[in-house]
């Protein structure tokens, strides 16, 4: 990392510098070390191989959690932390590194490796359980999960009840306390909101979409947006997701459906949304704890304003349209721009969240957020997940799931032990809509610069607002300074009428 003390520093604070600098590369290669590790188990290793990677990925995390809590680097931690006159990335960045070596300090490295294990092992079983519709395999395999987390949690003391340790891991500095009310007041409004908007039955898209011809459309888009693709990868996997493995090396994954290309494409704007987020990051912020974004939620904002606010418009589709016929000419003969734009904005309420509309997708989120944090404060078992499953869907959204598959067991977040992270799906959502609100006070109609392929035009607004940030700023702060205003479900609902209920 780029020098950020005086020059003029006496050679205690300078080795002090050099000290915390050389430590937090390491920490920083062992990270970017497990998530190509994690790239590769959900990409490309074989199922056959799970019992081999599970002990590997354990000793690897159990090394990473050696390196974070290092004693010997206590000593210059708290002399840069005293100097008065450091540059203010790394005065953030020890802001960051304290928050994660307290954490880490309050597990053990057995424990680490315990939960590495256990959630390896659960993540394989979920592959297989999940087609084969076997609730029974998955909750033997989620249960020890569950309450290792729960130790987690109680270890962490973070918060004043359990589950704020775990949400703290992904939007830190945010407690239940406050998500709570966020999201009721969000409820309160979307659900008499759904009610208005008229449903239909799912648009059958006619034609061929083979999938080589959906990759090849995924890779235009990505680099129409500014994905950088000489850094980064391209990929398949069952569950769409990106990954920093560093600076140079960003990677995400799409998915393909064979009856339409629909799925491809805004899974592929959503993942660039985190990528394009990843790839921005000032270089002087490298090897520093805010070379990543301060929390899920500020980085789901990114994926969610290009999935949403980009991809559901009329312009994007009639832009897209002719990419669409030249790597798709098969399906593309029997639609139109304006058939896969209705496709896309239309409203239904569907078991599956990540089919899910814009507008009921939300309702997916709360759910998820209302059985787990029931699940770490010990009111809610494993076993009688389906049970509360179908009974919060039918209050949300009016409908029961056919099968486990198609409900509890959809996700893979909880088999990799990311409890605390569906609510910043939610708050990625809110904080998106501030966001378009916030490009069109000062460049216009975002749709205007969609259909003339302006793609750049609103990259740059994302750079300027959030990436050049980092994790400098908590999210709470960063998002208020690049949108005007604190976090509010308004933005949300009132895009929500614009687009759905015009007019109203």
């Amino acid at each position: 990392m780029p020098p950020m003390i005086p020059d003029d520093s006496p050679r205690a604070v300078q080795a002090a510098y050099d000290l915390v600098s050389e430590w937090l590369r390491e920490v920083s290669a062992l990270g970017s070390a497990l998530s190509l590790m994690s790239w590769d188990r959900e990409t490309l290793m074989a199922p056959g191989s799970t019992e081999g990677r599970a002990p590997v990925m354990a000793s690897l995390a159990g090394i990473a959690h050696r390196a974070l809590v290092r004693a010997d680097v206590e000593p210059a931690l708290v002399a840069l932390e005293e100097l008065p006159d450091c540059a203010p990335a790394l005065t953030s960045a020890l802001r960051e590194v304290r928050r994660r070596r307290t954490r880490a300090d309050r597990l053990s490295e057995d424990f680490v490796r315990r939960l590495s294990e256990v959630q390896t092992i659960a993540s394989a079983t979920w592959i297989e359980a999940r087609p084969a519709n076997d609730f029974a395999g998955y909750a033997a395999a989620l249960t020890p999960l569950v309450a290792l987390k729960r130790e987690e949690a109680e270890r962490l003391e973070v918060g004043d009840e359990p589950y704020d340790g775990l949400l703290d891991d992904y939007e830190p500095g945010a407690r239940a306390a406050w998500v709570e009310p966020v999201l009721s007041d969000l409820r309160s409004r979307l659900v008499p909101l759904l009610g208005e908007i008229p449903q239909t039955d799912r648009t059958q898209i006619p034609g061929e979409w083979p999938a080589e011809g959906q990759i090849a459309l995924a890779h235009a888009i990505a680099g129409a947006v500014g994905f950088n693709i000489d850094r980064g990868v391209i990929a398949i996997s069952a569950h769409p997701f990106s990954s920093r493995v560093h600076a140079l090396d960003v990677r995400l994954t799409t998915r393909a459906s064979d009856d339409s290309p629909l799925e491809c494409v805004l899974a592929t704007l959503h993942e660039c949304g985190h990528a394009l987020y990843d790839q921005s990051i000032p270089p002087d912020f490298e090897g520093l704890p805010i070379e990543e974004p301060p929390s899920m939620g500020a980085h789901e904002s990114q994926a969610r304003f290009w999935e949403n606010h980009v991809g559901r418009t009329r312009a994007f589709w009639s832009w897209v349209m002719p990419l669409v016929e030249q790597h798709l000419p098969a399906g593309a003969a029997h639609v139109d721009a304006d058939v896969l734009f209705r496709a896309v904005t239309q409203v239904r309420s569907s078991p599956i969240r990540t089919e899910s509309d814009e507008v009921t997708y939300n309702l997916h989120i709360l759910l998820r957020f209302e059985l787990e944090l029931a699940l770490i404060r010990g009111t809610l078992s494993v076993k009688d997940l389906p049970e509360a499953w179908s009974a919060g869907m039918s209050d949300l959204l009016g409908i029961t799931p056919p099968s486990d598959t198609n409900g509890v067991m959809q996700d893979i977040h909880w088999p990799e032990g990311l409890f605390g992270y569906f609510p910043t799906y939610t708050l990625g959502n809110l904080y998106a809509a501030q966001l378009a609100d916030a490009f069109e006070r000062e460049h216009g109609p975002l749709e205007t610069k969609i259909a003339a392929g302006d793609f750049a035009r609103i990259l740059g607004f994302l750079r300027e607002r959030v990436h050049i940030h980092g994790g400098a700023l908590p999210t709470a702060e960063l998002m208020h300074l690049a949108t005007g205003s604190p976090l509010t479900s308004d933005a949300f609902i009132g895009h929500v009428r614009r687009r759905y209920l015009p007019g109203t």
